[in-house]
């Protein structure tokens, strides 16, 4: 899931709140969407470090590789990424 798709989720959990019926208990509403919010951050979480693991399997598998090829792909990889992170980080849109 993306950013925007986890915001977008999130906004509408959060308009399903605004528009529940006002004479509902307003704690019960609270706990019941503070639940869904914390299930849906637990959700990406869990999707980011499941991305994060695979990544870093499959780099792990090619630098172990006894192919130099693949140990090189891996290297310039690693510095690409290495390049778009610290590009992102500096993003003054963030």
């Amino acid at each position: 899931m993306s950013i925007d798709a986890f915001r977008d989720q999130a906004r509408q959990v959060l308009e399903n709140l605004l528009n529940e019926t006002p004479k509902a208990d307003r704690r019960e509403l609270i706990e019941a969407y503070t639940e869904v919010l914390t299930r849906l951050y637990a959700q990406e979480s869990y999707n980011l470090l499941q991305d994060v693991i695979e990544d870093a399997r499959t780099r792990l598998d090619a630098r172990l590789s006894p192919d130099p090829l693949r140990q090189t792909i891996a290297g310039v990889q690693t510095t690409i990424q290495d390049l778009w992170n610290s590009l992102w980080r500096d993003d003054p849109r963030r």
